[in-house]
């Protein structure tokens, strides 16, 4: 049995600075990369469904990043692989859904800019990741979740599974600036699901975690 197993999107990012351009794996490569970097033993699974591609401009001075994805140019065999946990890249954009009844263990998705999110789908995920940025109703989310909607932004996150909502803020001191944002959420996530890993049962200590993990990766 994997770790993790990432189910989702590949894509092929250019990126752009303003001064040079240069080709990379993002979406799913993202992730892995983070999870690597986090532990190297981990045993990571990888079934991408779908192929596409990104035209990707980041502002370091500002920390934002402005991205024009393709993201369903080539569709590919679902790969299903038994893991502790599997991890659904851009659930709203996926070609492929079905498949997720049939996977055991826990359940996190992440969402991108672009289709409206089937919430029918959410009753099986337990864990939703959610920028600031794509939210547009959390109580919403919230509701038709199996477990917990995490709406997160470079200084903070809100948390809550309907019964229980917490908040955690950044330091003022920790808070990103001048640094390269690309990737940030895919390395938040993947900071989140190292801490389920280790059986954390507190959500707010795994999202302290991510949070502060995340800052000190995007920094080096």
């Amino acid at each position: 049995m994997k770790d993790i197993t990432l189910y989702g999107h590949l894509t092929i990012d250019t990126i752009l600075d303003g001064k040079t351009e240069k080709k990379a794996l993002g979406s799913m490569a993202n992730v892995w990369k983070a999870l690597v970097e986090l532990d190297s033993s981990l045993e990571i699974g990888l079934s991408p469904i779908d192929i596409g591609q990104a035209l990707i401009y980041v502002d370091t001075k500002s920390a934002q990043r402005y991205a024009k994805p393709t993201l369903n140019l080539k569709k590919c065999e679902v790969n299903i692989i038994p893991s502790k946990i599997n991890h659904l890249i851009y659930l709203n954009e996926m070609s492929e859904r079905d498949f997720i009844t049939s996977l055991d263990g826990i359940i996190t998705a992440d969402v991108c800019p672009g289709r409206p999110l089937m919430k029918e789908m959410l009753h099986m995920v337990d864990y939703l990741f959610i920028s600031d940025e794509e939210c547009d109703d959390f109580s919403d989310l919230v509701e038709a979740t199996k477990g917990w909607v995490i709406l997160h932004s470079s200084t903070g996150s809100v948390i809550s599974n309907g019964e229980e909502e917490h908040s955690w803020n950044l330091p003022e001191s920790d808070i990103i600036k001048d640094v390269n944002v690309l990737g940030a959420g895919d390395i938040f996530a993947s900071c989140f699901m190292y801490k389920l890993l280790g059986q954390e049962q507190d959500v707010r200590k795994s999202i302290e975690f991510a949070h502060i993990k995340t800052t000190e990766i995007l920094k080096k």
